[in-house]
């Protein structure tokens, strides 16, 4: 099947019902991926152009709605994208994302286009958001750069952290970025709810907060390298990439499972390797579980944490010395 690029815009009442999760989710379902996303209050005029030459009973109404507030724009491809975002993803009552929330013809959650020539010229309309968010993150990140430490159960990623804040390369917990957000969205409210409701409702808002707390946070203390523990797999670790491109690397700590089994029972004092096991698969698979082997094939360093701890310094200074 041909491999197709379209559109998705979600609108200003789609955002408010917190539906981007799950056009997220139906877009992974139907094998289709996300390639770049933007979020814009975009003018009348932009909006004119975008239902130009279609009979819209309610024209005037459809633009100054779309036009009210922030919408969020997504760029697909796939095979069969078009009619798939179309009919299975946004859909029309009873089915997709508008058969389940629309009010009416006008606050109907989101708009994609029907064919390929118009998904061809609302790409071409919509290009410069996308070209204008890649130059605003640009400027944000410029002169930053961040290492997200990642590896399965007992790899050192700790080790890593302390030792390149050790080097003034400050070792931020991805946990307490969320819980400053969280505090600012949902004071007091248990971590993992509010993350995993907010991860549902719309996903990117949650990620943009939590890069904004820490670039606040990079700003604060005046540095211009940082390091994140521990990074995730799913979707998290992709967006932070995408979002700050050359300034975020994926840093993989790697270390076989047999010597990760050896240092268990060195630091439980076991002598039975099966004890040893119990502890660590466990772990292991909900590591597996989070996306930890995907953030492996995209990450920008892989380090090798079997030899000495001298061996891994020197490794850290060299991935420091590249980055710089």
């Amino acid at each position: 099947m041909a491999i197709q690029k379209t559109l998705i815009i979600v609108k200003p009442d789609g955002l408010e019902k917190g539906v981007v999760g799950q056009i997220l989710h139906s877009l992974r379902v139907n094998g289709l991926a996300v390639t770049d996303c933007s979020r814009e209050h975009v003018e009348q005029s932009w909006v004119r152009k975008l239902y130009a030459g279609e009979d819209e009973i309610y024209f005037e109404d459809v633009v100054n709605w779309v036009s009210s507030a922030p919408v969020l724009f997504l760029k697909i491809k796939g095979e069969q994208a078009v009619e798939k975002v179309k009919w299975n993803i946004v859909g029309r009552y009873p089915n997709g994302i508008r058969g389940k929330y629309s009010e009416n013809w006008i606050k109907n959650v989101a708009h994609a286009p029907d064919s390929l020539e118009s998904a061809q010229r609302e790409l071409n309309l919509s290009e410069p958001f996308f070209k204008e968010k890649k130059k605003a993150d640009e400027k944000l990140f410029k002169g930053k750069m961040i290492f997200a430490l990642t590896g399965m159960s007992e790899c050192g990623k700790s080790t890593v952290g302390k030792y390149l804040d050790s080097q003034g390369i400050p070792r931020l917990k991805i946990v307490r970025l969320f819980e400053k957000v969280r505090d600012k969205w949902s004071v007091g409210e248990e971590l993992y709810r509010f993350t995993k409701r907010e991860e549902y409702r719309d996903q990117y808002a949650l990620w943009d907060a939590f890069i904004e707390e820490l670039l606040t946070e990079m700003n604060m203390r005046n540095v211009s390298m940082s390091s994140i523990e521990s990074l995730y797999g799913g979707g998290f670790g992709p967006y932070l990439k995408y979002r700050l491109s050359n300034h975020f690397c994926i840093t993989y700590i790697d270390i076989p499972f047999e010597v990760r089994i050896e240092r268990q029972m060195q630091r439980e004092g076991l002598t039975n390797i099966e004890d040893a096991k119990k502890i660590l698969i466990p772990r292991d698979k909900i590591k597996a579980d989070s996306g930890i082997p995907i953030l492996k094939k995209i990450s920008e360093e892989i380090i090798d944490n079997s030899g000495t701890v001298q061996n891994l310094y020197e490794t850290v200074d060299k991935m420091i010395a590249r980055h710089k």
